[in-house]
């Protein structure tokens, strides 16, 4: 039995998951020159390319897509968590 399966190196894998950032602005970002494709006018075009120039600036203050999206979140969320259910508070606590 010939084995002739080529052997990667160990780690060889290890960045395959990662999404696909082009400088610092997130791939999926791009897609919105697809809208463009939809409505083609310039002002289209200078919007989508306003967009993706202020998620680049904001990359390079540290501030990506994702933190934002979990800023939001927290922000949506309040202020303190509990960890039982608003039932169990109010019977039990006097809320």
């Amino acid at each position: 039995m010939n084995d002739n399966k080529q052997h990667w190196p160990p780690g060889y894998w290890r960045y395959a998951g990662l999404s696909l950032n082009v400088y610092g602005v997130p791939g999926w970002l791009f897609l919105l020159y697809l809208f463009w494709f939809r409505f083609p006018s310039m002002d289209t075009l200078y919007v989508v390319s306003g967009a993706i120039a202020v998620f680049r600036i904001l990359q390079m203050f540290g501030w990506s897509v994702g933190a934002l999206i979990s800023r939001l979140m927290r922000l949506a969320r309040g202020k303190s968590l509990s960890g039982r259910p608003w039932w169990y508070r109010r019977f039990t606590d006097g809320e």
